[in-house]
């Protein structure tokens, strides 16, 4: 499997090597840091090698979010629980974004890694609710209710895990987890991965 590139943008060294540590450490993701930025009154860095741009700084997020937004492959993750700079990251055109909490664990952020590369969007479920303005309560139920089964497999396609992971972890074969992503697809009215935990989350099923 291909890792995901990631590239880090953080204030300072200590801060850098921290979030490459979590994310060495993140076991459910294939991720590799490909590069690195700090403070600077100049460009940031060419990111072309990257899928991913971890920014850990609101005040690194506007050169940071250009030089991302220019390239148009890239997606952009940033550490932060204010609203107004999700807001800003909605108007740019990229091709996947979040935003988590600054003291994400590394399971966490990893799985928000992943998610953005894909092409997501990744934000606190409180925070998602009040920017789409649309309470989990409001959508309309599935016609056919997911099993309690395919909802755990759902659960862990958020979080990035493989079928042959998602078997390891839930002690069942592969063949039984395509069989359960088929059936959850069905009832979701998706074709991919990517469909099915945006769709999840929309319906409150799973949060990213």
């Amino acid at each position: 499997m291909t890792p995901t590139r990631v590239f880090v943008v953080a204030p300072t060294p200590t801060m850098r090597a921290g979030l490459r540590s979590m994310l060495a450490a993140v076991e459910t993701a294939d991720l590799l840091v490909v590069g690195e930025a700090g403070l600077s009154a100049g460009p940031v860095p060419p990111l072309s090698g990257a899928d991913v741009v971890l920014v850990a700084d609101e005040g690194l997020l506007e050169e940071t979010a250009l030089s991302v937004s220019e390239d148009g492959t890239q997606s952009l993750l940033l550490l932060s629980e204010d609203e107004a700079e999700a807001s800003r990251l909605r108007t740019l055109s990229l091709r996947g974004w979040g935003v988590v909490p600054p003291d994400a664990p590394s399971e966490e952020l990893g799985a928000a890694v992943a998610a953005v590369a894909h092409g997501l969007t990744v934000l606190p479920k409180t925070l998602a609710e009040r920017l789409l303005d649309e309470p989990a309560t409001a959508v309309e139920d599935l016609s056919d209710p997911l099993t309690a089964r395919e909802s755990e497999v759902l659960d862990l396609l958020g979080h990035g895990l493989s079928n042959k992971m998602i078997a390891r972890e839930l002690h069942i074969s592969e063949h039984t987890v395509k069989f359960h992503i088929s059936s959850l697809y069905s009832k979701l009215g998706v074709s991919n991965r990517a469909e099915a935990v945006s769709q999840g989350a929309r319906h409150g099923l799973i949060s990213l």
